[in-house]
C-alpha cells in the first residue's frame, strides 16, 4: 500500500475538488449523525462517542495561519491493494469511517465508532491507509497516510485549506 497509482491519485483528487465544490455533502449525510452537544464547550464535535479513542487530531488553518473554525473534517479510508484488483480503477471507493467540524479554534480529534473499526480494510501487514478530506467554504484540504489496523496513539496532522479547493 506504499503507492498510489495514477488514476488512484487523480479519482482522490476529483473527489476533493467535487466535496470543496459547494454542491452538497452527500458523502457527509452517509455518516452517522454526530451531536456537537456532546462534546464539551470549545472542543471541536465529536465523530464518535467521546469515550472511543482518538484516531486522528489536529488544527485546520487558512493559508495565512489564522484557525478554521466550523470546517468539515472527514477521515476515510482506501481499499487495500488486493481490494483494488478486483474493482475497475475509475470508481475508486473512499469509504467514510468518522466526521466531525472544527472547534473555533481549527482544532478537530476523529474518532471511530467500534462497529465501523471493526469493518476497516486492513491489508496483510495490519495497515490501514487514510484519507483525510476537509470541506470549508474558505477551501479544502486532502492528506493521506498509513497507519495500524488497531490504533495504538492518535495520529497529529495539521491541515493548510487550499482556497478555492
Amino acid at each position: 500500500m506504499a503507492h498510489r497509482t495514477p488514476a488512484a491519485v487523480a479519482v482522490a483528487a476529483a473527489m476533493l475538488i467535487a466535496a470543496c465544490s459547494g454542491g452538497g455533502h452527500e458523502a457527509h449525510d452517509r455518516l452517522p449523525p454526530t451531536s456537537p452537544a456532546a462534546a464539551p464547550s470549545g472542543t471541536p464535535s465529536g465523530s464518535a462517542d467521546r469515550s472511543e479513542p482518538v484516531l486522528a487530531h489536529g488544527v485546520i488553518t487558512s493559508p495565512d495561519g489564522t484557525p478554521v473554525a466550523d470546517a468539515v473534517v472527514q477521515l476515510t479510508t482506501e481499499p487495500t491493494d488486493a481490494q483494488l484488483a478486483t474493482i475497475d480503477p475509475f470508481e475508486y471507493p473512499l469509504t467514510p469511517v468518522a466526521e466531525t467540524r472544527t472547534g473555533p479554534d481549527g482544532r478537530y480529534e476523529l474518532r471511530i465508532p467500534a462497529d465501523k473499526r471493526a469493518e476497516l480494510p486492513v491489508d496483510a501487514s495490519g495497515q490501514v491507509q487514510y484519507v483525510v478530506i476537509v470541506d470549508s467554504p474558505d477551501g479544502g484540504a486532502m492528506e493521506f497516510w498509513t497507519g495500524p489496523g488497531a490504533p495504538t496513539h492518535p495520529h497529529s496532522l495539521d491541515l493548510e485549506l487550499i482556497p478555492g479547493a
